[in-house]
């Protein structure tokens, strides 16, 4: 079972109660896909069979779709920029509050600022939510799925392919410095406002995955001083001229103050 199967199983248990052993056969049945497993599940009377340990009611699907509908384009089979404001709305969020990226990330959204039918009632139906109360009940989860090592990378890799435009293989540099204002802030890193400077003055072009999702591993593995940065390894030439500018500064910082004394 790779890391993706692992992940939809605790999905399914946790929506379901099932046990493992009747949670993994519906998942094989349906294809891993937890909204056919789900549905397995309580069609097929498993939930009865494993002794009614099913921790909450079957999901109502037609909630789900009225919900879609409520929230949709009039001409299109999507939730657009007003839906997802409204939505955000109706959970007490701001739309650039860090929890709809999460949402978002459940919900598999292939571009920012809309879901498809498809994203939505299936990300729903993943959440075991059928309802507004019951998502507005799973934010604080959601909230805290940032906290966990595993469920962040992911997040964070997401954001990358979530933020980019349509028919573009890139991240603009003023989206990939606000999406870096949410993911990584300065309790995350102290060095986040110098490197979002040093991108604005010495790079000022789009921001490539590489870089992207190298910088998170420079962010959690490298000391806030770069004692520790191998200026041979194969990190991407913006990080190496990050840490360089910032050696240097903190070079003529410290003879200013021997100067001084």
């Amino acid at each position: 079972m790779n890391r993706q199967q692992r992940e939809r199983l605790s999905q399914f248990q946790g929506i379901t109660g099932a046990d493992s052993g009747v949670a993994t056969r519906c998942l094989e049945a349906a294809g891993w896909s937890v909204e056919g497993a789900i549905d397995m599940y309580y069609s097929n009377g498993m939930h009865l069979a494993a002794g009614g340990r099913s921790s909450g009611p079957r999901l109502d699907r037609d909630a789900i779709h009225r919900l879609f509908l409520r929230y949709k384009e009039a001409d299109e089979e999507l939730v657009g920029v007003e839906g997802i404001s409204q939505l955000c709305a109706d959970l007490g969020v701001e739309p650039d509050d860090i929890v709809v990226l999460v949402l978002s990330w459940h919900f598999g959204a292939e571009a920012m600022c809309e879901y498809s039918r498809k994203e939505f009632e299936e990300g729903m139906a993943g959440l075991g939510c059928d309802s507004i109360d019951k998502l507005k009940a799973k934010l604080p989860q959601l909230r805290a799925e940032l906290q966990d090592p595993a469920k962040f990378r992911q997040i964070y890799q997401f954001a990358y392919r979530f933020s980019r435009e349509k028919g573009q293989k890139i991240v603009p540099l003023d989206v990939a410095l606000a999406m870096w204002d949410l993911l990584v802030p300065p309790s995350r890193w102290q060095h986040v406002e110098a490197w979002k400077d040093f991108l604005r003055t010495h790079h000022k072009r789009a921001v490539s995955r590489d870089t992207w999702n190298q910088l998170l591993d420079f962010v959690l593995n490298t000391a806030p001083d770069f004692s520790n940065y191998d200026d041979s390894g194969a990190w991407p030439y913006l990080l190496d001229e990050f840490v360089e500018l910032m050696r240097k500064q903190a070079a003529d910082g410290s003879a200013a103050m021997q100067q001084d004394g």
